[in-house]
């Protein structure tokens, strides 16, 4: 073990695990979802796979909890497991692991969870930071990433931090990117006029770019980094020294979203309506970042509030704030068939969503008062 990476940190304050009874505990800050009443109601039964229907454990405990059977959608996914967030509070990212079967949680607390596996068995859970919420997450070889409001932590995938970076120029941060062409470096933005670029192996800043904006969110693709701002434009960049190569003005209200995929660029965001009232478009902007222009746009049946490619096909998946869900088929536009479903958010707003590296997979979070939940829907084969 590296004793200079941890000398920062005491004996005490260090957040790791030990193992007592088979379950995982923190050391040092006290745990505040460690409550019974807290626990996995969906745990796994001792055989899952002793019926024919692989996840016929999970449709158990799910239907057990509500009282009633799930009505399986005739779409390409249905619901596969549901659990309960830890603490209570909103669910404000998501993240697929990108080496390991694991789906990280953050909530509005400043707590990380993961789980593990079709039944989302808890694996590792730690406070990450005392009173901001999580707003990011991401998973790199060596753990996960946690941005909040001005700090990044870095852990190991079993709970021991690695880092905390705090700086000047990190003050409401919103996202995080890497990317092949800064493979040790980590890009992050935020509703503010500072883009920074860190060096994660030396836990460093070494660019800070003005941006004359902000950058709500990072995406990527083999030319491009794109910088959303709130305001509706965005800032197409080269990936090798972020100087701007174009520009795009989407919505004529906030941007809320959007993804880039191949040579597509597809935006989701408001509208000005009477004045300065701005309205939901329901009309998806796509630009063709061969010939950096607008194609004909996408109208949904939803309220679109954020959208992920799935990127081994020619699909977006569209969600709106109340968990309506729309699969677009960016390949045929023309057909009848159409793909949505309703995520189980008990009245309150869904928060979050990400898509797995396979594509076969979305996890979505929701928020309420008293309860956070957490769905998994898995596309059959």
């Amino acid at each position: 073990m590296d004793e200079g990476l941890y000398s920062q940190y005491s004996q005490e304050a260090l957040m790791g695990f030990q193992a007592e009874n088979g379950q995982y505990s923190e050391v040092g800050y006290e745990n505040p979802y460690s409550s019974s009443e807290t626990q996995n109601p969906y745990a796994a039964a001792e055989n899952p796979y002793s019926t024919d229907n692989p996840y016929a454990s999970a449709e158990n405990a799910y239907n057990a909890e509500f009282g009633e059977e799930y009505a399986h959608p005739q779409g390409q996914f249905q619901a596969l497991n549901h659990v309960v967030g830890d603490g209570g509070v909103g669910i404000s990212a998501l993240h697929f692991d990108s080496s390991e079967e694991l789906l990280w949680m953050g909530n509005t607390n400043g707590h990380v969870t993961s789980y593990y596996g079709p039944h989302l068995q808890k694996y590792t859970s730690f406070q990450v930071h005392q009173n901001e919420g999580v707003r990011y997450l991401y998973s790199f070889d060596r753990g996960i990433l946690a941005l909040s409001q001005t700090s990044l932590r870095c852990q190991l995938r079993r709970g021991i931090p690695l880092f905390t970076h705090t700086s000047q120029h990190m003050s409401e941060m919103q996202c995080m990117l890497q990317i092949p062409q800064r493979p040790n470096q980590l890009l992050m933005g935020g509703i503010q006029e500072k883009l920074i670029s860190l060096d994660i192996d030396k836990v460093k800043e070494i660019q800070v770019i003005d941006t004359g904006g902000d950058c709500a969110v990072l995406r990527y693709n083999n030319r491009f980094v794109g910088c959303g701002e709130t305001s509706g434009k965005i800032t197409l960049r080269d990936p090798h020294n972020m100087t701007i190569c174009h520009s795009l003005d989407t919505h004529s209200g906030t941007l809320s979203d959007f993804d880039m995929n191949g040579h597509h660029l597809v935006t989701c965001g408001f509208a000005r309506r009477h004045g300065n009232m701005q309205a939901i478009d329901r009309f998806l902007m796509v630009y063709d970042l061969r010939i950096l222009r607008s194609v004909n746009p996408i109208q949904c049946l939803v309220e679109p509030c954020q959208l992920r490619f799935l990127t081994t096909m020619s699909k977006i998946v569209v969600m709106s704030s109340n968990g309506q869900v729309q699969l677009v088929d960016t390949a045929d536009m023309g057909s009848e068939n159409l793909d949505i479903f309703q995520v189980e958010t008990g009245g309150a707003m869904a928060l979050s969503f990400d898509v797995s590296p396979s594509n076969q997979s979305l996890a979505f979070g929701r928020s309420e008062e008293r309860r956070v939940g957490k769905e998994c829907r898995s596309r059959w084969s």
